[in-house]
């Protein structure tokens, strides 16, 4: 009969019985069902359980039968195989000191008893060819070196959906937010279809790619042209034509034209510099606003933002475009 698998158990003792018999007395918590049973059908796991049963009774029967330890008080002292007893029953097994066995009968009587009473149980190789000696398998006392744990990943949220960030908390590809940059070009291709007379088209993809880093401002060698980077000067961009907001006493009030706010309405072609926000606004067709330039504060992880106006609302929520007023 080959050995159970419940023998194999790093807490097991394992003890000789006769010439060529082997038990090992294992904790009775370290008993489980195997998991190659869990792929059979019900009828399969009864009758595994019901053969596993019959045999650990016939272990339980032949271990009380043949087990025997004929060490004496006094030799007791200096016997390895007396100590790995002692030691494996203190360690499982609960019982008193004045119960502790001495001797080679004491040992005999407190396995017995505990095989008996179903605290341990017997699995007995009845094919053994190994040493005669008491003995216990002991689990691996080193472990493979354990591998660091990966660095973890940052997201921010860019159009709706998490983007990986650099150490520096910066998108990891780096490249201007293209769809929203696309509905200021197009917002302001509806404003110069209105036939103003100005070019709000060119003049909002320029100020367009000198906020957001792009190639709008490229010239032909492939420099940037950028106001921020290089000093404002009089034909360079749209800026220069700006015209300032001045306060005067006679401005009027109401919450269109707020002078705490950035006003809602401006003169077409211009920009607005907020003195206490630094929020800087273009007015569109109409004198209602197109871009917002956005310094004082985070919106979705990016510091400065923009937001697009449509119809004359703002673009919210995920609906920011990044930019930076340096070269990148």
């Amino acid at each position: 009969m080959s050995f159970p698998e419940w023998g194999q158990s790093y807490n097991a003792l394992h003890v000789p019985l006769t010439s060529d018999w082997q038990c090992s007395l294992v904790p009775a918590r370290d008993v489980d069902e195997p998991t190659s049973w869990w792929s059979l059908s019900y009828d399969e796991r009864q009758k595994a359980r019901k053969e596993r049963e019959e045999q650990i009774e016939q272990d339980r029967l032949d271990f009380d039968r043949y087990f025997r330890v004929g060490t004496s008080r006094r030799a007791a002292r200096g016997c390895s195989d007396f100590s790995a007893y002692v030691a494996f029953i203190s360690e499982h097994l609960r019982i008193s000191g004045l119960s502790a066995p001495v001797d080679g009968e004491g040992v005999t009587r407190v396995l017995r008893d505990a095989v008996r009473d179903g605290a341990l149980i017997p699995a007995i190789n009845r094919a053994w060819r190994g040493s005669r000696r008491v003995g216990r398998s002991y689990a691996p006392q080193s472990w493979p070196k354990r591998a660091p744990d990966p660095k973890p990943t940052i997201y921010g949220v860019r159009n709706g959906e998490f983007v990986p960030l650099d150490a520096n908390g910066y998108f990891i590809d780096r490249t201007p937010y293209v769809p929203a940059a696309a509905r200021v070009a197009a917002t302001a291709s509806n404003v110069a279809s209105s036939g103003s007379g100005f070019d709000w088209l060119g003049a909002v993809e320029t100020a367009a790619g000198a906020v957001l880093g792009g190639d709008a401002l490229s010239g032909d060698d492939g420099t940037l042209d950028n106001d921020f980077a290089s000093g404002a000067s009089d034909d360079s961009t749209p800026f220069g034509d700006a015209q300032p907001f001045e306060y005067s006493d006679d401005l009027p009030d109401g919450d269109a034209f707020d002078v705490a706010k950035t006003p809602n309405l401006g003169d077409p072609g211009t920009w607005y510099t907020n003195p206490g926000s630094g929020q800087m606004r273009l007015y569109g067709d109409g004198g209602k606003p197109v871009v917002d330039l956005d310094f004082d504060h985070i919106h979705n992880g990016l510091q400065p933002h923009a937001h697009n106006w449509s119809n004359g609302v703002r673009d919210g929520g995920d609906d920011v475009v990044p930019f930076s007023p340096w070269n990148p």
